[in-house]
């Protein structure tokens, strides 16, 4: 039996409505750095079909995998694989569960979490530097830091820096 015109705008309406929360609810995810961008190997049969799991969540992902180790008794292998993980990850994921909680679920920012090259006691020296010769360059910076310590920092390390130090 043929729907009639009403039937058809409101499954559209639900199936719009539906697709633009998931739009949004990416937008969000993938602003505050909680997007699961290999959310098509999450196979768990929750995730499949259910507008509370989803499995662009990783938060979300990471967490159910956990519970399903501990509470459940699944396999590490078993529930790693359901939620697209390796073993190893798994163990990294549940030791940060287990350190931070839920917030440990979240993933880092990629990329350094501290100064390589211009660590602090370098940036002691050039404070002291600066301190004695107000007028020197960050050319001249570099220079005295790379010889009093045979390190290799280039100027422009130093002009983030003292940018940097202007903006405290």
């Amino acid at each position: 039996m043929p729907f009639c015109g009403v039937y058809d705008k409101i499954d559209i309406r639900r199936f719009a409505t539906r697709e633009v929360t998931k739009i949004r609810k990416k937008e969000i995810l993938q602003s505050n750095g909680t997007y699961n961008k290999n959310y098509e190997k999450v196979k768990d049969s929750r995730f499949i079909g259910n507008d509370f799991y989803d499995p662009m969540d990783i938060v979300q992902v990471k967490y159910e995998m956990i519970k399903d180790v501990v509470n459940y008794g699944k396999s590490v292998t078993d529930a790693a694989d359901g939620f697209g993980f390796s073993r190893t990850a798994y163990y990294n994921i549940k030791d940060a569960f287990d350190k931070r909680g839920v917030s440990g679920l979240i993933p880092e920012k990629p990329g350094p979490k501290k100064p390589r090259k211009l660590t602090p006691e370098y940036q002691k020296q050039i404070d002291d530097y600066i301190a004695k010769k107000p007028g020197a360059s960050s050319a001249e910076l570099a220079s005295v830091i790379n010889e009093n310590n045979g390190v290799n920092i280039s100027k422009r390390t130093i002009e983030r820096y003292r940018a940097k130090k202007k903006a405290f």
